[in-house]
């Protein structure tokens, strides 16, 4: 990334931190994908050193006790049904081997519905011109970097190529719908380094980049707590999520906040700053501005960093659990019911109607693990089982994310009312601040636009990537390239994720005994990892009932079925 070279130049020189730091936040620019990528950095706590002690097989009844396997049903193959699946597997093998059972015992078939025909949910792929030859290209979820433990873990174990994200390397613009506020250096040089950081600081003052750093390192710092195996010993599985976010405080304070009343007024940014440079990264991460965002998403919007991304697309690593959880998979399969109904022990079951009838599908399930937005399934309309406490309606942004392909290299100018010799950046962020500002203003007609790489090494043609809130017409996805009509062009419209809105209150975590609801995370944060995290506590309140297995337990060089200690496997 352009930026992290120039950074790296100016602190192997020796000058200012200050400016050292300006960069980095400009850095931000360049993350053009879903949200929430951690800075990789020294956050996380050290891992728990192997003890003597083994843990105890006689807090383990449940387990020992158990009389035939559980059947699990997952509905949604995204992420937070695929890390469910993966979690419940790997606390199978855990217990398993603890008290000296065969793994079948504990947990038999995991079936997993997806009313689409493939893996992934929104963390999905497309080829240029629909040819499998041709590099693809990410509709959804983009990147991860290095500190989200659950993705980087994932793609080590699977053993998946990681690739560097190959936009925002010539330079990074902000467009308020009339004009350019701020335009970093076009190319790659010690000079545009230093001088995209002075120019930044005199901009924007040199303490607002500063106080920002500060404010999502200590957000970072608390949620790092999340992946503590100390710290999960201690707390154990969440029963709801009001309590899973407030013990790492990254509750109330910053979900009932908006977004620039937090910057302004908190953190203590600049105006221009929090208009412009944050505005423009909730804009592209969250489809939000910062008068409506809550403060969370705006500091997560700006955790920026070592961007990376799996060569073939993110969705593989969902792939690759669901196929290391020997999960059965029952894609363009619509879920329509959930019906309980008691056993002949007086146990309850679930039986789970869909379009179609299989031997697996017919038979009884344990627990269900419901991994999409509820009021997006049929089940929403026509739910057998009376809930025992309701599901709120959850709105969710309306996307439109426009790819294109062009032989151009650049926007076109004159696009943006800009003489034909001006050089455009290839990334442009938005910000709607100076439209509120001003009535005579008009707000930005999209929310980012991105140049990415060539269709192929040497095809001189590029893909291009728009998001936007409303359909693009092909008049100005022509009036972007110059009034050139694209090679290629593909229109995506999808509930993307909640608009995070301040809230206070969650939807349940298990609206029916039995039924664990992974989705009710999102309005809190929505990104690959945070639904990997959904799904892990989800199994963590399961298991603990079943078999009394907990969190963190790392004692005696075990690997914990959550993830929390330093083995990768």
């Amino acid at each position: 990334m352009v930026l992290d070279g120039l950074r790296q130049r100016a602190a192997d020189s020796g000058r200012s931190r200050l400016a050292i730091v300006v960069v980095l936040f400009l850095s931000l620019t360049l993350l053009l994908s879903q949200p929430f990528h951690f800075r990789s950095s020294g956050y996380f706590p050290p891992t728990v050193e192997a003890e003597e002690l083994q843990y105890p097989v006689s807090s383990h009844d449940g387990a020992i006790n158990q009389l035939r396997p559980k059947r699990i049903a997952i509905v949604g193959a995204g992420a937070s049904g695929s890390a469910t699946a993966f979690f419940l597997r790997r606390a199978a093998r855990v217990m398993a081997e603890r008290i000296g059972v065969p793994e079948e015992k504990l947990v038999g078939d995991i079936v997993v519905f997806d009313k689409e025909g493939y893996i992934g949910g929104r963390s999905t792929t497309v080829h240029p011109h629909g040819d499998p030859n041709l590099r693809p290209v990410e509709l959804g979820a983009s990147i991860f970097v290095e500190a989200n433990r659950h993705m980087v873990k994932a793609a080590k174990l699977f053993n998946l190529t990681i690739v560097d994200p190959d936009f925002g390397e010539s330079g990074v613009g902000i467009w308020d719908g009339e004009e350019f506020l701020y335009i970093t250096s076009l190319s790659k040089s010690l000079f545009s380094g230093w001088w995209d950081a002075l120019s930044a600081a005199w901009r924007y003052g040199p303490l607002s980049p500063y106080r920002t750093s500060s404010a999502v390192g200590s957000m970072l710092k608390k949620f790092s707590n999340f992946y503590n195996p100390k710290w999960l010993i201690k707390h154990g599985a969440a029963r709801s999520i009001e309590e899973f976010i407030d013990r790492v405080e990254l509750g109330r304070d910053l979900t009932t906040v908006k977004g620039d009343e937090w910057a302004l007024k908190t953190v203590g940014v600049s105006e221009k700053w929090m208009g412009e440079i944050m505005e423009g990264s909730t804009r592209v991460n969250y489809a939000s501005d910062m008068d409506m965002i809550h403060a969370l998403g705006a500091s997560v919007s700006m955790a920026t960093g070592g961007a990376k991304a799996v060569q073939g697309g993110n969705w593989r690593i969902f792939e690759a659990m669901l196929k290391n959880a020997s999960a059965t998979m029952h894609l363009g399969t619509t879920v329509t019911d959930i019906r309980p109904y008691l056993d002949e022990s007086g146990e309850r079951m679930f039986q789970i109607v869909t379009n179609i009838s299989t031997k697996d599908i017919d038979q009884p399930f344990d627990n269900v693990f419901f991994a999409a937005p509820w009021h997006s399934s049929p089940l929403a309309k026509d739910f057998t089982l009376p809930l025992e406490t309701d599901i709120p309606r959850q709105r969710y942004v309306r996307l439109h994310v426009t790819y294109f392909a062009t032989t151009r290299r650049r926007p076109d100018p004159s696009f943006f009312g800009l003489p034909n010799t001006t050089t455009l950046p290839t990334t442009i962020l938005t910000t709607g601040y100076t439209a509120r500002q001003s009535k005579n203003r008009p707000p930005p007609r999209f929310q980012s636009i991105t140049w990415h790489g060539e269709t192929y090494p040497g095809s001189g043609e590029y893909t291009v990537k728009v998001f936007s809130l409303t359909y693009l017409k092909d008049s100005i996805i022509r009036s972007i390239i110059g009034g050139d009509e694209p090679t290629w062009l593909l229109r995506k419209e999808w509930d993307s994720y909640p608009p995070l809105r301040p809230i206070s209150s969650y939807a349940p975590v298990e609206p029916v005994k039995g039924v664990q609801y992974l989705a009710a995370l999102e309005p809190w944060i929505s990104t690959m990892e945070t639904q990997t995290l959904s799904g892990r506590e989800a199994v963590a309140r399961v298991v603990e009932e079943w078999w009394g297995l907990g969190m963190g337990e790392c004692r005696g060089g075990a690997d914990a079925w959550d993830w929390s200690c330093a083995k990768y496997s």
